[in-house]
């Protein structure tokens, strides 16, 4: 970001309107603080192909509400704090989302339709600003995007704002896609960010998946048992009827740590369209709804969260009646 963000930042983040905090349902370890009054994104786009990454030049706090600001023509879908410099700041590595992962950001001018887009604490004059907390935050992020989307973990598909200086990207981009791989002229975040240690925290190792299929599942109430569906996970799955009424399947999950949630099901057109599931981590609840009407025979994502021993996930069959909802595998990973 430029030194005009930097100054605009300082002020406009003191002036601009507390948003409403919550838990991030795209990415279990951020925060969720949307802006209010405007929708500075766009609906569609080109698929998020790259992770952008950038530095504020600025202060952590005052560059998310200045990013939230409606009069102000940019957003961002993450914000990563680099240092908690007082006692009043947000902990280092704290992330805060703004724009949710389906939409396009305003970040990056002709290069919005295609990306992710990351801020980070800190001035590219001052690789001090770069803390281990905020480079492992961030990698756990970028990971999950990756992942979201398919994409591989490399400096392809990971890139700075001022990617368009590594010529062999840019004659990559033009083979692969139609987006112009030079059209912006920022500089973040700069010759001190470390991409060999950001990479391969990003790339890491890819942890064991924990898949609990339907037969060590707790069924509340009464199930089916059907096998009929040929994209099924093992021999059978469950199912029930909708209903204003809490009878869940749980499926327990006895490990701990920061993990990506999948389910897993046979779709079917009497499947429900907005099937609940309720994800609980580390205290708090989180509710997805997932058309089991599509994508069956996958593993759907459900988002990452932090999770602690004991912690499960319930498929709930409190949806809009005359459908039935599926219970069959999921994966932590």
């Amino acid at each position: 970001m430029s030194k005009l963000f930097k100054t605009s930042a300082l002020v406009l983040g003191a002036m601009a309107a507390t948003s409403a905090v919550q838990a991030s349902t795209d990415y279990g370890p951020a925060i969720y603080k949307p802006m209010s009054g405007c929708s500075k994104w766009y609906t569609s786009g080109n698929g998020h192909i790259f992770c952008v990454i950038h530095d504020m030049e600025g202060y952590y706090l005052g560059s998310m509400s200045y990013l939230n600001n409606c009069s102000v023509s940019a957003s961002i879908h993450y914000g990563v704090n680099g240092k908690q410099d007082t006692s009043s700041d947000a902990p280092a590595g704290e992330i805060t989302q703004s724009v949710r992962e389906a939409n396009y950001a305003w970040h990056v001018r002709c290069w919005n339709t295609w990306t992710w887009g990351t801020e980070h604490e800190g001035f590219a004059s001052n690789p001090a600003w770069y803390t281990s907390a905020m480079y492992n935050a961030s990698a756990g992020l970028q990971r999950h995007l990756l992942a979201v989307n398919g994409k591989p973990k490399d400096r392809n598909h990971v890139i700075g704002h001022d990617q368009k200086r590594i010529s062999a990207w840019v004659n990559w981009v033009n083979a692969n896609y139609s987006m112009d791989p030079t059209c912006n002229s920022h500089t973040d975040p700069g010759l001190s960010w470390n991409w060999s240690n950001f990479m391969s925290l990003i790339v890491g190792s890819t942890p064991a998946a924990t898949i609990v299929d339907n037969p060590s599942a707790t069924f509340t109430g009464a199930w089916s048992t059907g096998t009929s569906s040929t994209d099924k996970y093992g021999a059978d799955y469950r199912f029930k009827s909708t209903a204003p009424i809490s009878e869940p399947a749980s499926y327990n999950y006895t490990g701990s740590g920061t993990h990506t949630v999948y389910t897993y099901y046979p779709d079917g057109a009497n499947r429900s369209a907005n099937t609940p599931f309720i994800v609980k981590h580390s205290g708090a609840s989180t509710t997805v709804s997932v058309n089991q009407q599509v994508n069956g025979g996958t593993w759907v994502s459900l988002g990452s969260f932090a999770f602690t021993a004991g912690d499960d996930v319930q498929v709930s069959c409190w949806a809009g009646t005359g459908f039935v909802v599926v219970a069959d595998a999921i994966k932590w990973q």
